[in-house]
This record gives structure tokens, C-alpha cells and sequence, in this order.
């Protein structure tokens, strides 16, 4: 048969599929692959200044697209659908324009450097006013919204065509559902309990599966379809749930016709951007596109207030996956790059999770930043080429550039040890995060015998953190206050985990008596601990105050000022007679 007629007969077949819903509509590869970046500010706190809001500097490496995180649910006033529930001069209707013209710069100024813009959208948050009008018509018995009564399809679909009607020129929005903020939606809530706090939870996905079809259903038919915009839907969310199980991840899919205008955003880790957390299986797997999320700043690692190095772990596969995922199995962005699934990668340059460490130097970001994204543009070249040419970029000779090779790798070789563990003991990755410590649970450490392994890794970790100082007093970049910044973080990496090294003496030895009640604490080895402990809150300190370029240093306190690792030192000096005392 002519080589015609046979492509005519493969392209009836391909059509047939697409149309039984056997194979997704882009199999055909015409849609391009997307490189997005997004800038997350703080909940409430002061936009973050990066390099990284400059849609110019994107363009620049190789991204397609910028997210911008200024909440575009905002700007829906409801004048259409609901006239003079919020009236046209009021604070709330001049709130909104002066949102959507912010909004509008951004758009343009994207365009202006040849990416496109996609608005940060949380779903579902609305108005108080119309809130408290159609009350008894969207919440349940709760207060919660309730996305599957018709009234909350209204205001959703009505909101959605009022964003494009006052952003005509916005390429698509990023849905998120897993979390809602209102720090900076001063009129707005996310249920019925219109007084409750601006920390909200998941309040759209009341029911289950079903919610995020009800969601998905209305995005496809008016963003993706009607509008020919595009939706990006994060997957995102707590538990057992869409994020991480391919059941439920299916579920929801499976029930959404493919659309060329439809992608799913997953995390390329199973939860949180964690050590110790294995590759998603929910990666590839459907009939729907899917963009991989990659934080660049991590929370849990010092949000680039020294180095951790991510581009290997992430194309690669991180050091643990050696023996936390079986042979064979998809370990990290080289697995998938190639599926048709596979839609493009979208980092988070700055930004995710609370608070601090604040930095004056975008470093350890830009390198994260810039492997990843020109990995995914170029997949057929290694990762470590990669990373020479970021380096090359900031002046790292070639004399010098495996010793910034040795030192990056190192350093998430020292977070890991030094935080974590690579031993065969549970511990919870968020007992440091942002820059709060809690007091972190050792006990089952102590119960598998693993008590001066565990000590010994944290020693290790400070000896690789020693190697790395030692490294960056040897290399010089091309921007002297990057290179003094390399320095003084790497230095800060040395301190932090020395106190981390204390901290674990410290919960060991008191722990073991928790696990065994009948031994007895050893008192001198814990007032060694406790004033090793103090001298690293100290060095720390005056480090930081003796250094402009230097990050903030953490706090005492854990998570939401909750009791942290000072209080419970605290309490610990009065076993050995030392009294109260506050970190120095």
C-alpha cells in the first residue's frame, strides 16, 4: 500500500481513539510543551523582590509562561449576575479595580516579553456580601459552600467570565483548591462563617471526589472550552487523596473529557517538597496532560539562605531512592519527560510555605531555577551539563567548577544527614520548616538501637559542611557580592547544622528515658549538650548580626509559634539545676 495511504489509515485510527476517549486529543504532538515560573509571596507580608517578577529575566532562560500570584478571584464584583449587592464606588467594587489594573500591568508587561501570563485563582472564594445574599442558597448545614447546590455553579461560572470580561488579554488561570488564604482579600471568605480566620483549609472539596468534578466540569466548559483559555488544575491537597493516589487521582480524571485547553498540575514528590518522600505515582498516569510543580525555595531547607541543590534529585532521583522505590520505577523528571502526558514543568522560584528565613541573595534559587527549566527544554542534554552552564553563567571558571560542582552536590548530601536521616527510623519531615524548629520526635531512633548511628550522621553532616565553607573560600564569581554571599551562606549552612547536631545529642538523651522508663538521664552528658547547644544559638547569632549579606537566622518557637525545641530545653535545664532561660 503507498506510503500515503497508510499514514491516511494510521491518522482514522488515531481519530477513532481519541474520539472512544482511548488516547488523549494532543497525541497528535500539537501542543507545546510549557516552562512556567511563579514569585508566591508570604500570606500577607510585602511582595517578595526577585529577579524572578521580571517576565524579561524568564524569557530570557527559556520559560513560557509566568504565574502571578495576586489572587484574581478578587477582582469579580458580581455587578452582572447579583447588581448592587456591592455597589459600584464602594470600598469593595474600588478594591477590585485597583486589583484587576495591578493585574492588567502584569498581563501586559508579560506579553511585553514574549510570555504568556496565567492568574493564580483559589477556589472558592467569594465577596462576604454575596456570601451572606445567597447564604441558605450555597451552604450547607456547616457554612461550608457547597459547589455541588446550582446557586454555587452560578456565581462559579459567573465569576469566571467576569475575570476574562475585566482580563480579556489573561492566558489562563491555576486553580488552586487544597488550601485557601485570605490575608490579602480583605472582603472576601471562603464559607459561610463569614468571622472565621484567614487560614482555610480545603474548604471547596466538601465532597470528596465529586466536588473536584463539579469544579472541573464548570473550568472545561467555560475557561477551557468557551473561552479557549487555558485551566491548569493543581492536584494538590492533604491525606490520602488526589494528590497521591492514582485511585482517586483516576476518579476525578477519568470523569473529565481530555481538552487541549485542560492540565493537570502535580508536585513531582508524593506530598510535600520533602527528603525522604518518594516520586508521585500519579505522574503519567490518564488521559489528561500534566505539568510537574518543583519548588526552587525550599521551606523545609533553608529557602536558599545557604545551599541545597535539587536539579540532580529532581531529574535524577533524589540519593534515598535507592532504597525507599523499586527497580525500574520512575524516580525522577528524566522518566517522564518523553511521556505525552508529560506538558512542561512550572517552578516555584521564590516562594512556598511561612515567614523566614528572609534572603538578600537569589543564589541557590537561580541555580535551582535554571537546571530544572533548561533541563526540560533540553531533556537530550545530561543534568550536570546543565549545571556547568549556570555555573559558567555567574563567572565559575572551568578550573574552579568542579569544586562548585562538589560543594552543591554536597550540600544536599549534608541536609539530608544532618536533618533527616538515611537510616532505617521514621522521622517527621517537618520538625524544621521555614525557619521554626520543633522539637523533633527521636524515640523510635532509640528504640531500633539507632541512637549513635544516628549521632554519628549528624556529625558527618557538619564534617560535610566544614568541606563545603572550605570549598566556597576557594571559588570566586563573577559578581563580588555573590561571591561574598556564597561564602557567608555557607557558613550559615555550618552553624545551622551544628545546633541541629545539639539538638538531636540533646532529644536523645532525654528521650531514651521516655522509651525506657527505668534508665536513668545522663545529667553530664545533657549540661554538655545544653551549653554546646546555647554556644551554636549564640555563634549563630552574632554571625548573622556581623555579616549585612547574611539570611535571618531561625527561631525557637515551631510552627505557628507553637512550643518549640526552647521550650523544651527549657524545661530540661531544671533537670540538671540550670534554670529557665531563653535562646540567646
Amino acid at each position: 500500500m503507498p506510503i500515503y495511504g497508510v499514514m491516511c489509515r494510521l491518522l482514522v485510527i488515531i481519530a477513532i481513539c481519541i474520539q472512544a476517549g482511548l488516547m488523549p486529543s494532543f497525541a497528535l504532538g500539537q501542543e507545546k510543551r510549557m516552562i512556567l515560573d511563579m514569585v508566591y509571596d508570604n500570606p500577607g507580608e510585602a511582595p517578595t523582590q526577585s529577579a524572578f517578577c521580571d517576565p524579561g529575566r524568564l524569557h530570557e532562560w527559556g520559560y513560557t509562561g509566568q504565574v502571578v500570584a495576586d489572587q484574581v478571584e478578587g477582582i469579580s464584583t458580581f455587578a452582572q449576575f447579583a447588581p448592587g449587592i456591592i455597589a459600584d464606588r464602594s470600598e469593595e467594587a474600588q478594591w477590585a479595580e485597583e486589583q484587576t489594573r495591578k493585574l492588567q500591568k502584569r498581563i501586559s508587561a508579560a506579553h511585553d516579553a514574549g510570555e504568556q501570563c496565567y492568574g493564580w485563582m483559589q477556589a472558592f472564594v467569594l465577596p462576604r456580601k454575596i456570601i451572606a445574599r445567597f447564604h441558605d442558597d450555597i451552604c450547607d448545614s456547616q457554612g461550608r459552600i457547597d459547589l455541588l447546590r446550582p446557586k454555587s455553579q452560578e456565581l462559579f461560572r459567573a465569576q469566571l467570565e467576569e475575570i476574562f470580561n475585566r482580563l480579556p488579554n489573561l492566558d489562563g488561570l491555576v486553580i488552586r483548591t487544597g488550601e485557601v488564604y485570605l490575608h490579602d482579600l480583605p472582603y472576601h471568605a471562603a464559607s459561610g462563617r463569614l468571622n472565621e480566620g484567614k487560614l482555610q483549609g480545603g474548604t471547596a472539596i466538601i465532597h470528596g471526589a465529586d466536588s473536584h468534578i463539579a469544579i472541573l466540569r464548570i473550568l472545561r466548559e467555560v475557561v477551557a472550552d468557551k473561552l479557549d483559555k487555558v485551566v491548569i488544575y493543581r492536584t494538590w491537597d492533604f491525606g490520602n487523596n488526589f494528590h497521591v493516589n492514582p485511585a482517586y487521582y483516576l476518579k476525578v480524571t477519568d470523569a473529565i473529557p481530555p481538552h487541549k485547553n485542560l492540565i493537570f498540575s502535580v508536585k513531582h514528590q508524593a506530598g510535600d517538597f520533602h527528603q525522604l518522600t518518594p516520586f508521585n505515582p500519579t505522574l503519567m498516569i490518564g488521559k489528561h496532560r500534566q505539568i510537574v510543580e518543583v519548588q526552587c525555595q525550599r521551606e523545609a531547607y533553608g529557602k536558599g539562605a545557604h545551599p541545597y541543590y535539587i536539579g540532580q534529585g529532581v531529574i535524577e532521583g533524589w540519593e534515598e531512592y535507592a532504597w525507599m522505590m523499586k527497580p525500574g520505577s520512575a524516580k525522577g523528571l528524566q522518566d517522564i519527560v518523553s511521556s505525552p502526558l508529560f506538558a512542561g514543568v512550572w517552578t516555584w522560584s521564590r516562594g512556598g510555605g511561612w515567614e523566614g528565613p528572609y534572603i538578600k541573595n537569589e543564589l541557590w534559587c537561580e541555580l535551582n531555577a535554571y537546571v530544572v527549566a533548561h533541563y526540560v527544554q533540553h531533556p537530550e542534554i545530561p543534568e550536570s551539563t546543565h549545571f556547568a552552564d549556570f555555573a559558567r553563567l555567574i563567572g565559575v571558571s572551568d578550573e574552579q567548577l568542579p569544586k562548585f560542582r562538589e560543594l552543591c552536590v554536597l550540600s544536599t548530601k549534608a541536609v539530608l544527614r544532618g536533618q533527616l536521616t538515611t537510616l532505617d527510623a521514621p522521622i517527621d519531615v517537618w520538625w524544621a520548616r521555614d525557619d521554626n524548629l520543633a522539637a523533633p520526635n527521636l524515640r523510635e531512633f532509640i528504640r531500633r538501637g539507632l541512637s549513635d548511628k544516628a549521632l554519628a550522621e549528624k556529625s558527618a553532616a557538619v564534617g560535610m559542611w566544614n568541606r563545603i565553607v572550605e570549598l566556597a573560600n576557594a571559588i570566586e564569581l563573577r559578581r563580588p557580592q555573590d561571591t561574598q554571599f556564597m561564602r557567608v551562606s555557607c557558613e550559615y549552612g555550618r552553624l545551622k547544622y551544628r545546633l541541629f547536631e545539639q539538638i538531636w545529642k540533646i532529644q536523645l538523651i532525654v528521650q531514651a528515658k521516655d522509651v525506657d522508663p527505668t534508665r536513668v538521664i545522663d545529667l553530664r552528658s545533657l549540661d554538655s549538650a545544653i551549653k554546646s547547644y546555647d554556644e551554636a544559638w549564640a555563634e549563630w547569632k552574632d554571625y548573622q548580626q556581623s555579616h549585612p549579606l547574611c539570611p535571618t537566622i531561625y527561631k525557637n518557637v515551631a510552627h505557628f509559634n507553637a512550643p518549640g525545641i526552647g521550650a523544651a530545653v527549657n524545661r530540661y535545664r531544671s533537670l540538671i539545676g540550670v534554670g529557665s532561660a531563653t535562646r540567646p
